[in-house]
């Protein structure tokens, strides 16, 4: 099922996470701390998105980024994050 995403705040975002965490499953997951593939190497990323079992589509997303200190690569500078809430949209309509 497609959806859209509606943008939220990462406070919005983490009370439904703690609330709703035994219901929730991963939906899809892109994982790249050591560079983004698909866009700039020099920057981790780390994008998930969770819904409840069995739900057609996600409930819920989140893309954090950050630039990589090649000397520390475990230290996370300038982090930030977009979250989203996941919006069925019709395909009858």
């Amino acid at each position: 099922m497609d959806y859209k995403k509606i943008p939220t705040t990462p406070e919005v975002w983490a009370v439904i996470k703690a609330r709703h965490h035994n219901d929730l499953m991963v939906f899809s997951s892109y994982s790249a701390p050591d560079g983004d593939q698909f866009g700039n190497h020099d920057e981790g990323r780390m994008m998930t998105e969770y819904g409840f079992v069995n739900a057609d589509c996600p409930l819920m997303g989140a893309d954090t980024r950050w630039d990589i200190d090649r000397e520390k690569p475990n230290k996370r500078l300038n982090e930030r994050g977009e979250y989203w809430l996941c919006v069925p949209i019709d395909s009858d309509s």
